[in-house]
């Protein structure tokens, strides 16, 4: 019986950016998935130049399902999260919403993503404290 070729990438379609493919050396597993989408745990991070300096956290496993994502230092240069990361081998993100209920686009400055980009592991945690808002409203000014 022959072997199976194995691939070290897969392709996904998505209705946003089309036909992927995708190398299996970039996906981020979220052991616990994202607050309101648990089941969800592999995702992948698109950089499309033309959305810079956002970038986009795309499910591999469901990709209709993406979320734009900012560095938080774009929004609050001394943004802490109050724990000792390696900025060698961790990037923060916020998850941001392009338009909630009143047109705003807003960041969820509370609940960053940790990224460990030797690992390939993910995790949205919360900050418990009230510095920080779910539904930080963002300007033009904090994107220049």
């Amino acid at each position: 019986m022959e072997d199976i070729e194995k691939t070290d990438s897969i392709k996904i379609s998505t209705k946003q950016f089309g036909e992927l493919e995708i190398d299996k050396s970039s996906i981020f597993n979220f052991k616990d998935g994202l607050y309101g989408f648990e089941d969800l745990h592999r995702f992948i991070i698109i950089n499309e130049e033309e959305t810079e300096p956002f970038k986009w956290l795309l499910a591999i496993d469901d990709p209709s399902i993406g979320f734009p994502i900012l560095s938080p230092y774009y929004i609050d240069p001394d943004y802490s999260i109050m724990q000792d990361l390696d900025p060698e081998k961790h990037v923060l993100f916020l998850i941001i919403t392009l338009q909630d209920e009143k047109g705003n686009i807003t960041a969820n400055m509370k609940a960053p993503l940790i990224l460990d980009v030797t690992d390939l592991e993910g995790k949205q945690i919360i900050i418990l404290t009230e510095k920080y808002a779910t539904d930080f409203i963002l300007n033009k000014k904090a994107m220049d």
